[in-house]
């Protein structure tokens, strides 16, 4: 028995237009932006979140190290993807564009839920993700209205032809994503640290004897593009042991490797944050404590309430990809104490008053 012949059904040309060629092209404009930048901290959180769980917590595997490829193969996903809604057969081409453009709603209305003011889709200085969610829901609309032309073939032919038409897709989005290569190191202002640390905010009333065995260790000469602590890992450790917390711009407001300190990562436009250092270090200060500030706020700033805090930052031209505030005790120069999620009262005061020093 004959096979039957494919039916051409009628289509309109927006349709078609859509398909091959706006939707494709705006996928392909987010990608680029995403390779241009390589900075993993522009993935929305709610792809983190998942990804954290396949591979920090299923896997074990470091953050640092999974994140970089983990970027690129999404940016490389989105690559063939929009090669293969231009060359594809329609429906396949058309079902595959509504998926994505669905998952990309689904995220962003995520993201929305949770008050996010970047969705990272175009950079650190893209659209708001009301206004991403606006443009990608009106695409959506239109892919699922407006029928595109092109023969429609059979299951088995359509299974046939996609299998082949993706490998050239699939070949260009993994060698154009995985091919471009990763940013510089950025260079550091070396600063000397053989003198003691002297701010005019102190936190205690007298300053901490530097020796050569507890003396803060020197800023390195260059660093990551980019940073990706998972600072539960911390506990236990020693502070000076940790790359990022080298690259704390000096002089350091105290010695942090002598006595009992805490540490608060914070953003100046992060309102947890805020909540955290007006509930907790808004008043007289029994333990030491210093805010650090990660540069890359684009929010409105909030002033820090924290009057007492010694004030440290991190260097600018770097991209650090981590949820604030993050809360640190510290005694000795070891990590006793962890809190990164400050909306938990009882693990915030868990990091707060925890006893005891860790050997290394």
């Amino acid at each position: 028995m004959n096979e039957p012949t494919p039916v051409k059904p009628s289509g309109t040309r927006i349709g078609t237009v859509l398909l091959r060629l706006i939707v494709p092209l705006w996928i392909l404009l987010g990608a680029g932006v995403k390779l241009w930048e390589r900075n993993p901290q522009l993935l929305p959180k709610p792809v983190t979140d998942v990804t954290d769980f396949i591979f920090v917590r299923g896997l074990g595997l470091n953050r640092e190290d999974y994140l970089g490829p983990a970027m690129r193969f999404m940016i490389a996903f989105e690559i063939m993807a929009a090669l293969v809604m231009v060359v594809g057969p329609v429906q396949a081409a058309r079902s595959l564009a509504i998926s994505l453009m669905t998952l990309f709603c689904v995220i962003l209305g995520l993201l929305i839920s949770s008050g996010a003011a970047s969705c990272g889709c175009f950079g650190a200085s893209g659209p708001s993700p009301e206004w991403m969610l606006a443009i990608d829901l009106t695409l959506l609309i239109g892919l699922c209205v407006l029928r595109p032309r092109g023969r429609r073939l059979p299951p088995a032919e359509l299974g046939r032809k996609l299998g082949y038409v993706m490998f050239v897709p699939a070949l260009l989005g993994i060698g154009i994503a995985f091919g471009v290569p990763d940013r510089a190191a950025v260079t550091m202002e070396v600063v000397d640290t053989a003198t003691p640390v002297v701010t005019t905010n102190p936190v205690v009333t007298t300053t901490p004897v530097v020796t050569a065995t507890t003396a803060w260790p020197p800023m390195p000469a260059t660093a990551k593009p980019w940073y990706a602590p998972e600072f539960e890992s911390w506990k236990g450790q020693r502070l000076d042991a940790q790359e990022l917390m080298l690259l704390v711009q000096r002089p350091l407001p105290a010695n942090l490797n002598v006595g009992r300190h805490h540490i608060v990562f914070m953003r100046d436009d992060c309102d947890h944050c805020h909540e955290l250092l007006n509930s907790y270090f808004s008043g007289p200060l029994p333990t030491p404590t210093t805010s650090v500030s990660i540069p890359d706020a684009t929010g409105e700033l909030l002033e820090n309430p924290c009057s007492e805090c010694g004030k440290a930052t991190l260097p600018k031209g770097i991209n650090y990809v981590l949820s604030t505030p993050v809360l640190l005790t510290v005694e000795d120069g070891v990590v006793i104490g962890v809190c990164t999620n400050s909306e938990d009262a009882t693990l915030v005061r868990a990091a707060l008053n925890a006893k005891g020093k860790v050997n290394p």
